[in-house]
């Protein structure tokens, strides 16, 4: 019998395997290019990220240096009204162009450097109502002035005094662990101050509605029937130790609360804090009524501000962000961040 059929049938099996074989290596090398590719582009959005990160630390170091300047330059007057200093210009006795400050009231300032764009703001924390620190009194007036009922003022109030307090003990319409554990899904009550602002939304009683405003579907609707839409989670802040309210900086939504929920004395104050900030303030304290309130709201110069910075390298796609919580010393001399973060919360 003839060989010959054997070694064709031998043939093509080899040649299959040859096939498979290439196969298997184009395979191999259209991956590994794949792969040295994303290793690229990672390694490009690395190197343009950090340079990015570097010029929105320029940034935030250019927001906390401006502060300083203002704040010298408010204390080298030695006057009474020495804080009342312009918070746009600081003139320079050499003559020179004057400084531009930023103030602490979220504007986003943008300025070149280092072959990037950065953009930063300031927040003074002192300006909006101090979480661990709001007292009882102070609570009713914020739900109150936000159109809450007297049950549901009573309920949330207890509910974030029980939340923050140390003891298991619930108040007459708060709430404690054995409610929060008869949740779907269960979880335990802080039992502690507040790390973060949005720690509200696992608090009885705090809707996303109530938190963020309102549902974003529904805003338009509710502001063209005249509907207020102040978030909670705007008016308060983890930052802010000192159980003051500073009614220099304070935004419309802190004010809106405090004045009582109407907008005309919300107005009223905001153009009065421009021309004559001791009346600005003697009207906000009128408004409040109670002493205990009144004595909370103040006027002075930021000390504990809060910084975001975000930047792109020119011709970038990248974006870095970081923001810092700033403490100045109220003599100017030195500052102190207190906490890095990537970025600022949202609220």
């Amino acid at each position: 019998m003839s060989p010959m059929p054997i070694l064709r049938s031998e043939r093509g099996v080899a040649l299959l395997l040859v096939l498979w074989i290439f196969m298997v290596l184009t395979v191999i090398a259209a991956e590994f290019s794949r792969s040295m590719r994303d290793d690229a582009v990672a390694t490009h959005n690395l190197a343009e990220e950090t340079a990015a990160r570097a010029v929105a630390l320029a940034g935030l170091n250019r927001a906390i240096y401006s502060t300083l300047r203002v704040r010298e330059q408010a204390l080298e007057e030695e006057d009474a009204d020495s804080e009342d200093v312009d918070d746009a210009t600081v003139g320079l006795d050499d003559g020179s162009e004057p400084f531009i400050h930023w103030a602490p009231d979220g504007t986003w300032h943008e300025d070149a450097y280092g072959g990037g764009r950065f953009s930063v703001r300031m927040i003074d924390e002192g300006g909006k109502i101090p979480l661990n620190r709001v007292e009882e009194a102070m609570l009713r007036r914020i739900f109150d002035s936000l159109g809450l009922d007297g049950d549901a003022q009573e309920e949330i109030t207890d509910a974030i005094l029980d939340w923050r307090d140390s003891d298991v003990l619930a108040r007459l319409n708060g709430a404690e662990e054995d409610y929060y554990l008869g949740l779907s899904p269960p979880y335990r009550p802080k039992d502690g101050p507040f790390d973060s602002v949005d720690e509200l939304l696992g608090v009885r009683g705090i809707t996303q509605e109530l938190f963020f405003g309102a549902d974003p579907d529904h805003i338009e609707e509710l502001l063209d029937e005249g509907e207020i839409v102040i978030p909670l989670g705007a008016i308060f802040s983890v930052f802010n130790r000192s159980g003051n309210i500073n009614m220099r900086t304070a935004p419309p939504e802190v004010l809106f609360v405090l004045a009582g929920g109407e907008v005309e004395d919300v107005e009223e104050i905001m153009d009065l804090r421009q021309e004559d900030p001791r009346a600005a303030l003697t009207l906000l304290r009128e408004k409040l009524g109670e002493r205990s309130l009144q004595r909370r709201v103040v006027y002075r110069a930021p000390t504990t501000i809060a910084v975001e910075a975000k930047a792109t390298m020119d011709n970038g796609k990248v974006e870095a962000r970081l923001g810092a919580i700033v403490q100045v010393e109220e003599d100017a001399d030195a500052f102190f961040i207190s906490r890095w973060l990537d970025r600022l919360p949202a609220y």
